[in-house]
């Protein structure tokens, strides 16, 4: 085989290396948005049957599987931010508040403002994996 012959199939190798790893950093990222917002989800179902201690769970599950996703995928702030330019760290720190007003709520005992709570923050996560 020629020099040039072998340097084309090394970038082809390294090209689909990192092809690879990139799908599986994207999916990677997917699956801790897809499980945040079940736990989201079984949260609301927790509070609206009457568990604090489920809110709680849950919505701390939540946070973990966000923190995870942001680990493979973490945002950048400008000094100066302009409000909507960077919309999925906008709605991300929306769905952390939220989960903290549903965590110091539920353990409160405000249930009922603990669920409006989570469903605000399930709201935020939404519209944080449509935006750009």
């Amino acid at each position: 085989m020629s020099n040039s012959i072998k340097i084309w199939a090394c970038g082809l190798l390294a090209g689909l290396i990192s092809l690879a790893a990139s799908t599986a950093l994207v999916h990677a990222e997917e699956d801790h948005g897809k499980k945040a917002s079940e736990h989201l989800n079984e949260a609301i179902k927790s509070g609206k049957s009457g568990s604090a201690a489920g809110v709680i769970s849950h919505t701390e599950q939540a946070k973990k599987e966000l923190i995870e996703q942001n680990k493979d995928h973490p945002y950048t702030h400008i000094q100066k931010p302009i409000y909507g330019e960077h919309q999925k760290a906008e709605h991300d720190e929306e769905v952390f508040e939220e989960m903290d007003e549903a965590i110091d709520e539920a353990k409160d005992g405000h249930i009922q403002e603990a669920v409006e709570a989570v469903e605000r923050a399930s709201v935020h996560l939404r519209e944080k994996e449509q935006s750009r």
